[in-house]
């Protein structure tokens, strides 16, 4: 991995900012990381938690994937997502949700999911899981929360142990985590990290984009097995930039794992 640490930092170079890594096998061996445990603003990757929690209580009975829900007004916000253009009394399924919220990282479909289970309950299960960088303290596009102070925040290191807890079915029976990878794996937001990938190639992810941050991670399938990997970027003087360098980044070590492979 010595030819990689000099790749990323040929590539940071290029693009001042505070950058974390870390690349994880499956059994969840750390297989490179830089500064993995820096709290960053997680911007929409507090998304993946947030459907952590609500496959968490459905599975426990108090939340059923059936149950439609129509955004209410405090829910409807702008940004990313479809659901604000849409009929506001339009019913949607808990499921349904799931997917706009990860899929198109609809902060409508968020908010209305983080409505229906609380920030209390998520924040708890990131704690029982180990996940101490990870914390949900406003909803999505509530700026005067932000202005307050309340931002939400995760670091590589708990996202990549995220990832591991689904790839593995720890914390979720194992149809409750199939469901949540298959979700990750319908993203239609593709300008990180596998934006130089082939598209054949199978990848359950999250981003997350604020104005001066970038992140993406998830889990690569490759014919070795599954690799975690996850990148952030915070101090970004042009969010453009961070695109190209978690996009270069992400293929440089898409590059390594095949070397390493063979």
């Amino acid at each position: 991995m010595k030819h990689l640490h000099t790749k990323l930092e040929q590539l940071a170079a290029s693009c001042p900012c505070r950058w974390s890594v870390i690349i994880t096998d499956d059994a969840g061996h750390d297989l490179y990381s830089v500064r993995p445990d820096i709290i960053y603003p997680s911007a929409s990757m507090i998304k993946v938690p947030i459907l952590f929690e609500i496959l968490r209580q459905a599975a426990a009975g108090t939340v059923c994937l059936q149950e439609t829900l129509s955004p209410s007004a405090s829910c409807r916000v702008g940004g990313a997502g479809i659901l604000k253009e849409l009929n506001p009394s339009l019913p949607l399924n808990i499921r349904d949700l799931c997917v706009l919220m990860i899929s198109l990282s609809d902060n409508t479909a968020t908010n209305t999911l983080i409505e229906r289970v609380g920030m209390t309950a998520v924040n708890q299960t990131m704690s029982n899981l180990g996940l101490t960088h990870t914390r949900l303290q406003r909803r999505m596009m509530d700026f005067a929360a932000a202005a307050a102070g309340l931002q939400n925040e995760t670091s590589a290191a708990d996202m990549a142990k995220m990832y591991h807890l689904l790839l593995h079915a720890q914390g979720l029976p194992p149809s409750y985590a199939a469901l949540a990878l298959n979700i990750l794996k319908s993203q239609q937001v593709r300008d990180k990290i596998p934006f130089y990938l082939p598209e054949s190639l199978s990848l359950a992810h999250k981003t997350g984009t604020l104005d001066g941050v970038e992140h993406d991670g998830g889990i690569l399938y490759l014919p070795a097995g599954p690799f975690i990997v996850c990148i952030f970027a915070d101090g970004l003087q042009n969010n453009a930039h961070g695109l190209q360098l978690i996009a270069q980044m992400g293929r440089a070590i898409y590059d390594t794992l095949l070397q390493e492979e063979s």
